[in-house]
């Protein structure tokens, strides 16, 4: 945090040394954009850009999967390709497997009594099905965008002490969707197993902080979402012994999935409407009637084992907003 300098007192600096609130700014902040095809990066300062390898995909095919009422026989077609290419790439002559020559490999299979479907039992009406959810604008502009794979650069991204953000203000729509879910996907995954894991992530104490999260972990409607769902609630089970932490920030704590919002052992409320007190099961009753009435710095903080207390911000900023 860094302490607002048009008005310093000297009083107020001495208190939050001894309450031990850091101040005056952080010592080691990266920023790291990620660059995605037809949009404009922020002006964020110094910063790193990073883009999402389709080589993600291998590990986690759901994230071709972002559709409502997909048959088990495409789903398992789609698996099929996706396993299919990435074992084809090295004989490919690629560098590196990559969204484009995907869909190349695809359209080389576009014939009945290809190798890769008569094997896989893939019929036309389902290669049809399988083209129609693989080949999409949101995949061309995402993946392989340019900058550096993100998957290169976690030595760097994730290391003790480190304070790590990603902005995606840049971003709409299913495009910001499939670059969050890669990326949270990816922590998660790296932090719950024991298997060729990234050293970076596993072996880092990692407080993921998703702003906006009702967006990303409401109640699943697709395959995809209800994947990633899953590893967030994986990881709000099971992350502390991982060394993973998940901060949800939102204004909509009633969109969260109910299973993750019950595993979020400490609850910050601030200023919430009426409506969404009401339906947060977790929002302590003995407020209900105040916390829509809060005013800029109030809050709720309630934790298990420890009732429930109101704070309310520094009569001066810790953080400059001026940027």
């Amino acid at each position: 945090m860094s302490l607002d300098e048009k008005n310093p007192s000297l009083d107020i600096k001495n208190e939050l040394r001894q309450h031990g609130v850091a101040f005056g700014g952080i010592d080691d902040l990266e920023i790291f954009v990620p660059e995605v095809n037809r949009t404009r990066l922020p002006d964020t300062g110094a910063s790193r850009e990073l883009s999402i390898p389709f080589s993600v995909v291998d590990d986690e095919p759901q994230l071709l999967m972002p559709f409502d009422n997909m048959s088990d026989v495409t789903r398992g077609a789609i698996v099929s390709c996706i396993n299919a290419y990435f074992t084809a790439v090295e004989s490919r002559s690629v560098s590196e497997p990559t969204y484009d020559d995907f869909i190349s490999f695809l359209e080389e299979h576009d014939d009945d009594s290809s190798q890769l479907r008569t094997d896989n039992d893939i019929t036309s009406r389902t290669w049809s099905a399988v083209m129609r959810r693989v080949d999409r604008s949101e995949y061309s502009a995402v993946f392989d965008a340019g900058g550096a794979p993100f998957t290169e650069m976690t030595d760097a991204m994730f290391r003790p002490g480190r304070v790590t953000v990603i902005p995606t203000s840049h971003i709409r729509g299913k495009k910001e969707e499939l670059v969050v879910l890669s990326l949270l996907s990816y922590i998660i995954e790296n932090k719950l197993t024991d298997y060729e894991v990234d050293s970076a992530v596993k072996g880092t104490p990692l407080l993921v902080a998703l702003d906006e999260a009702h967006t990303f972990l409401s109640e699943p409607s697709n395959t995809r979402e209800q994947y990633i769902v899953s590893k967030a609630r994986q990881a709000a089970k099971q992350g502390r012994k991982e060394l993973l932490g998940l901060l949800a920030i939102t204004q909509n704590p009633d969109d969260i999935d109910d299973e993750i919002l019950k595993q979020i052992n400490t609850n910050i409320f601030l200023q919430l409407r009426r409506e969404v007190v009401q339906d947060v099961p977790s929002v302590p009753r003995e407020f209900t009637n105040e916390i829509p009435k809060f005013a800029k710095g109030q809050a709720i903080v309630k934790a298990p084992d420890v009732e429930a207390v109101e704070v309310r911000g520094l009569p001066q900023c810790v953080t400059r907003h001026d940027n």
